[in-house]
């Protein structure tokens, strides 16, 4: 006997009444023989716009790199990490900072719309495969005063999210800001780098904890870089940065 849901599913795709709307464009679609996330469900050209970056990269950073810079596909240095320390064990990203991923966050950033949180996470959790288990995961913090202004912190909002699915533990504790600068975007890398110097505090109970540090976007790493020095200057045994997403060269280069 055949399901009578399936019946009904099958009926409803047949008069146009599974229609539903793209939680990122906003468009009505069918989802007919696409496969949606039920809490965040994509038409089928935004599901392409915001599928992950595959193309090769740095190890280190996560940079993406023109076939120019590589010896086939894969992982390798970029120019910048050749040679160069990184205070984190490992990296993972999920996309590249740019089209619908870029607004999806910005939305969520900006905007507010925690609505987007949910698919950002399942972009984590995506990208965190490569990825060792970690004993707990730690949102980038915001200074109290950029808290109170915003009215919420965007990373924790896609951390928590990625907990609530995977068992693991977020600790938001673990690490603050204690410093407001300049805006990070205002300056270059050498800048960036000072504007940072003695801006995040971690917890003593970081000691002997294996980390991920959760952030939305990474562009020249001084903001991650300086977190995860504290991180381990705390005493955690080793810390792996988890990405939304990662601004492609020509961004990363202003």
């Amino acid at each position: 006997m055949r399901d009578p849901r399936g019946i009904m599913r099958a009926i409803a795709h047949a008069l146009g009444l599974d229609e539903r709307r793209c939680a990122h464009c906003l468009a009505p679609f069918s989802p007919g023989g696409v496969n949606t996330d039920a809490a965040f469900p994509l038409c089928p050209s935004c599901a392409e716009a915001l599928s992950p970056y595959g193309g090769p990269r740095c190890r280190l950073c996560a940079l993406p790199l023109h076939e120019t810079n590589t010896e086939g596909a894969g992982h390798t240095d970029c120019p910048d990490c050749h040679g160069t320390f990184r205070p984190w064990q490992g990296i993972a990203c999920y996309g590249l900072y740019e089209g619908a991923l870029r607004d999806a966050i910005l939305r969520l950033k900006f905007d507010g719309e925690t609505a987007q949180a949910p698919f950002l996470a399942a972009c984590l959790l995506e990208a965190a495969a490569c990825l060792p288990r970690p004993d707990a995961v730690v949102p980038m913090p915001l200074h109290p005063s950029r808290l109170r202004e915003r009215g919420f912190n965007q990373v924790h909002e896609m951390t928590r999210r990625l907990c609530s699915v995977t068992g693991l533990h977020a600790e938001p504790a673990l690490l603050s800001r204690t410093k407001v600068g300049i805006p990070q975007e205002k300056l270059s890398a050498d800048e960036r780098a000072r504007n940072l110097q003695d801006s995040f505090a971690a917890s003593a109970r970081a000691s002997g904890l294996a980390l991920w540090l959760v952030d939305d976007v990474m562009t020249t790493g001084s903001t991650l870089s300086a977190a995860c020095e504290a991180l381990r200057k705390a005493g955690a045994t080793a810390v792996h940065v988890l990405l939304a997403a990662r601004t492609p060269l020509a961004a990363s280069e202003k």
